[in-house]
């Protein structure tokens, strides 16, 4: 004997098998949006927070090296003593360069000035020695005579620092 199936009951033999289809095509569904998110996710964090990172760039470093220093320190006590030093400037730009190599001799005065009246015993320690940097920093960022500009110096290092 023979069974006839008609339409209507053929419908629902193909729908079992769409429901046994639709599991995998959810998860795949799933691990496509989950891809594409990622994606998303890694080229916003390339091209905002990343690229970012890459455009903050540390101030260039000019160092500008003066003659040593000779002077006489004030008097702690019967015994005079003197410093020697060797310093390096720092600054921002190459004009910043310029303008204190053509102001040479007003740079040394006012760090001549600054070193004669210190003591032995002020710039021995390490604050001494701080100190006497942002003295002098502050010093040459002052304008010259005749300017109104002040200089963009960033740093005073000590290259030799002899006291005797």
């Amino acid at each position: 004997m023979a069974v006839v199936l008609n339409k209507e009951e053929k419908a629902p033999a193909s729908g079992v098998q769409e429901t046994r289809q639709k599991p995998w095509k959810t998860i795949f569904n799933v691990i496509s949006i989950i891809s594409i998110l990622i994606l998303i996710g890694g080229g916003w964090y390339y091209f905002f927070i990343n690229k970012q990172a890459v455009e903050v760039k540390a101030p260039a470093q000019i160092f500008l090296p003066l003659d040593v220093f000779t002077v006489n320190l004030k008097r702690d006590g019967d015994a005079s003593q003197y410093l020697q030093v060797a310093m390096t400037l720092q600054v921002l730009n190459d004009k910043d360069v310029q303008v204190l190599k053509d102001r040479m001799p007003e740079v040394r005065n006012r760090i001549l000035f600054i070193l004669s009246a210190k003591s032995a015993s002020e710039i021995m320690t390490v604050d001494g020695k701080n100190n006497l940097i942002n003295e002098i920093i502050a010093a040459l960022k002052k304008p010259f005579s005749g300017s109104q500009v002040e200089q963009n110096l960033t740093g005073v290092y000590f290259i030799s620092f002899i006291i005797q």
